[in-house]
């Protein structure tokens, strides 16, 4: 018998699977909608130039965030999740704490690290640039902490309630508050003080998702005596935080190596352009967030069938919507940039038109990544992005002494290209899955 194609959306509309990913799909979209409203705000109060030392100091906090993380939100995700799956309380207890510490412990070496390098190099950091990194510096520990606690969430598939103080609360208090401050003060900020607008969003947001996580935590797991894996989680997280790091070079080798070769007002332009293109891979990362704690699942019970129809039909979704903000972009983009950000940014417009490309290719790869990190291939996947982030690293600074904005978009595009091939050759090869919607010669694959 036939089952009708609106008996089928029903159905999956009304599944737990399918209700989690329309939340997580509707957050995202309320999450990628507030952070353009706030690099909106952002490049109008700031200006190209205030823009661009927001954009350089933020980035170099997010290479201080990562290294803190130490590739552990994954490691929770799929420990705790194995955990659950398992009935081993004890063991979702101990990844827990054992996380905890050693993220603790990183955020305020690091932090500390990161502030007095900046103080010994202010002649060269330049004043603008110190002080908003003063702000910054707060952010460390705070990203960090805040990764960890939503990825125990997820973990335990409380996948909107994961990613909600991150990517609703936070951006929204942000928006609110650039908002608000502009009203007040009736000028134009400075970029020191946007950061600490930033900082003040963030602090705001961590509380309220660790009131979450506490109110979320099967009561199983609150009383369970901790137990250790170790030596085992350390294994695991090497390679996790290598990942991490490379990932980090891909998002931000650009914007750092600009830093040392174009004004500030250059570095705002290109942070506009990227910061428009990953919109375009939005519904990926949606789909990932929620998919990660099944991938893991189905993996430990060695349900390939089952785990190959679920990352086709993500697939399937995430290049649907690909397309159809790329083409939006393609059409509109100059007078999208001329409305929204003003004329000052229309240099913005063909590097986003690179760096869409490189996006186009990870929608349509899949969720490759996640796959590989959920079924302990992490290796696999840290070995493909060190690739394409030394890659990424020559590219830049090949092309950005030549071609600015131009070749760092260049270089960034290649990179994520590189990185997406390789990860699916792995997936394929590893576990006998496609993660694309379709295969070379057009067939379907299920």
């Amino acid at each position: 018998m036939v089952i009708p194609i609106h008996q089928i959306v029903l159905r999956a509309v009304r599944s737990r699977l399918g209700q989690e990913t329309i939340g997580s799909m509707g957050l995202k979209m309320a999450s990628a909608g507030l952070g353009f409203l706030s690099t909106v705000l952002l490049a109008r109060l700031l200006e190209p130039a205030g823009y661009g030392v927001y954009a350089y100091v933020y980035a170099w906090i997010n290479v201080l965030s990562v290294l803190t993380q130490f590739g552990l939100p994954t490691l929770v995700v799929r420990e705790t999740a194995r955990g659950m799956a398992q009935d081993r309380p004890d063991l979702v207890q101990g990844v827990w704490r054992w996380a905890g510490r050693i993220t603790g412990l990183l955020s305020l070496a690091l932090a500390g690290i990161g502030a007095v390098l900046a103080w010994l190099l202010q002649d060269s950091f330049g004043g603008e640039r110190l002080s908003t990194f003063a702000w910054a510096i707060l952010l460390v520990p705070l990203v960090a902490l805040g990764n960890l606690r939503g990825a125990a969430l997820r973990g335990l598939q409380r996948v909107v309630a994961g990613q909600m103080p991150e990517f609703l609360i936070q951006p929204g208090l942000l928006v609110l508050f650039l908002g608000g401050a502009a009203w007040l003060l009736g000028r134009s900020l400075s970029a020191a003080e946007a950061m600490a607008l930033n900082v003040a969003a963030a602090a705001l947001a961590f509380g309220f998702g660790a009131w979450m996580l506490r109110r979320a935590t099967p009561s199983s797991v609150r009383i369970a005596r901790p137990e250790y894996e170790s030596r085992a989680w350390w294994l695991s997280a090497w390679p996790l935080a290598f990942l991490g790091g490379m990932s980090l070079i891909n998002n931000q080798a650009s914007t750092i190596i600009l830093g040392f070769f174009v004004p500030d007002a250059a570095i705002g332009i290109y942070r506009v352009a990227a910061q428009i293109s990953v919109l375009a891979s939005f519904g990926l990362q949606a789909v990932n967030m929620v998919m990660a704690p099944r991938f893991a699942a189905l993996y430990a019970k060695g349900d390939m069938v089952r785990l190959q129809r679920l990352v086709t039909a993500s697939a399937r979704v995430v290049l649907a919507i690909n397309v159809g903000i790329t083409l939006g972009y393609i059409l509109l983009g100059r007078l999208f940039l001329r409305l929204v950000f003003g004329s000052a940014y229309l240099g913005a417009y063909i590097p986003l038109l690179i760096l869409l490309v490189g996006q186009a290719v990870n929608s349509a790869a899949g969720s490759v990544g996640m796959l590989l990190n959920m079924t302990r291939y992490e290796r696999d996947a840290a070995r493909g992005l060190a690739v394409s982030a030394i890659l990424n690293v020559v590219l830049n600074l090949l092309l950005v002494p030549l071609l600015g904005v131009i070749g760092a978009a260049m270089a960034t595009a290649v990179s994520l290209i590189t990185w997406n091939v390789l990860l699916w050759w792995a997936v394929r090869q590893r576990l006998g899955i496609n993660s694309l919607a379709f295969d070379f010669g057009g067939r379907r694959i299920l």
